[in-house]
């Protein structure tokens, strides 16, 4: 049976990456053995990897071809969430929300235009600054929800959905 990780979490992401490299070629990429990677992924050991180590995990899983940074992303949001625990309030999210809104349906307008036949480099450079900023604008947001459900231990009540 498989163990179930909550999102968001280091052990998650890391499975994400096993998943894509396979966990002998995790090991050999942290220098440890597998069931030390193996541990590092499961949520109730208290072993961790270093920073180096998810760095190199995270550009092996890129060439790989996997998508985006599963350890930096974990990393960068829970940076934003804890950041904003102290102010998180439901009108912060609101505002928040109406610019995600606002920058996102930008990124889609000026993603269609590049994406037409005959697109101008310039209209592919405004897409992908509006994707930028649809993207900064949508994190900020999700920090401040997740910020919001914190209970005042840290915890996240009832820890997200739990997907195997």
């Amino acid at each position: 049976m498989t163990k179930a990780r909550a999102p968001l979490t280091f052990e998650r992401a890391l499975v994400r990456i096993a998943d894509e490299l396979g966990w002998p070629q995790v090991a050999d990429i942290a220098g440890k053995d597998e069931r030390t990677v193996r541990n590092w992924s499961d949520p109730d050991t208290s072993a961790n990897m270093t920073i180096d180590v998810a760095l190199r995990l995270d550009v092996a899983f890129r060439a790989a071809g996997g998508e985006g940074s599963p350890l930096f992303q974990v990393y960068a949001l829970r940076l934003e969430a804890d950041t904003c625990v102290a102010c998180a309030d439901s009108q912060r999210l609101a505002e928040l929300t109406a610019v995600s809104a606002k920058e996102g349906g930008e990124a889609i307008a000026a993603l269609v235009v590049a994406a037409q036949p005959g697109a101008t480099p310039q209209q592919r450079a405004r897409a992908e600054l509006e994707a930028e900023e649809a993207i900064r604008a949508l994190t900020e947001t999700l920090a401040q929800v997740r910020a919001g459900a914190r209970a005042p231990d840290g915890a996240i009540p009832g820890g997200g959905e739990q997907v195997k």
